[in-house]
């Protein structure tokens, strides 16, 4: 079971990738938490993956209150990992991870990460093709041999470039201040053809009018 959260994509890739790989099924844990279903059951032969973007250094905050929420049944040691993806920093997303699962009396067996195009616009400018291509291509075999490493049940610790501390201070304050959706708005352009509203995964968007 692959438990996967994806604002634009990156995320849900690669979670496709780990579960054609590892013949894993996938949930959308924003599905999930619109239908209240919190309650999962995994079979001994499961593996439990988590899949999600780093938002500000650390957990979204849905992914955060899914795994706050949700119970297994049937969970007996079973071979557990999570592979982030992040644009310029990866963070400490393993270890809150890990700090939230623990409380269940889940072990996380291996951490991956991947880097990959940050596509929060209000930040980063991605006009430059060539680049984004450059960081596209250089994920490729990096998510190749996360879903090899997984589908073989292989333990590894991602070690963090920050001391977790910071992360996580930098997490609390910069992600609660840059959360509000204040800064986007639709032009004179929009045609309310919805697919904003219709693809995102919070239900942050709304037509008016």
């Amino acid at each position: 079971m692959i438990l996967y959260f994806s604002g634009t994509g990156n995320s849900r890739h690669l979670a496709e990738l780990i579960g054609r790989q590892a013949h894993e099924r996938m949930c959308d844990m924003a599905e999930l938490m619109r239908s209240g279903t919190t309650a999962l059951c995994l079979s001994a032969e499961e593996r439990l993956g988590w899949v999600f973007p780093t938002h500000f250094w650390g957990m979204p905050a849905l992914v955060r209150e899914f795994v706050s929420r949700v119970s297994f049944s049937g969970y007996a040691g079973q071979y557990c990992f999570a592979a982030v993806t992040y644009g310029m920093v990866c963070g400490n997303p393993h270890g809150q991870l890990r700090s939230l699962l623990r409380d269940k009396g889940i072990g996380l067996n291996a951490s991956f990460s991947v880097r990959m195009v940050d596509v929060w616009t209000p930040l980063f400018n991605l006009t430059d093709k060539a680049r984004s291509l450059r960081i596209t291509q250089a994920a490729i075999p990096v998510m190749e041999r996360v879903a090899r490493a997984v589908a073989d049940k292989r333990r590894a610790k991602r070690i963090s470039c920050l001391p977790p501390l910071i992360a996580d201070a930098v997490h609390k304050i910069m992600y609660q201040r840059h959360r509000p959706t204040s800064p986007f708005h639709t032009t004179d352009s929009c045609i309310a053809c919805r697919l904003c509203a219709d693809s995102c995964p919070t239900g942050a968007i709304s037509l008016i009018g």
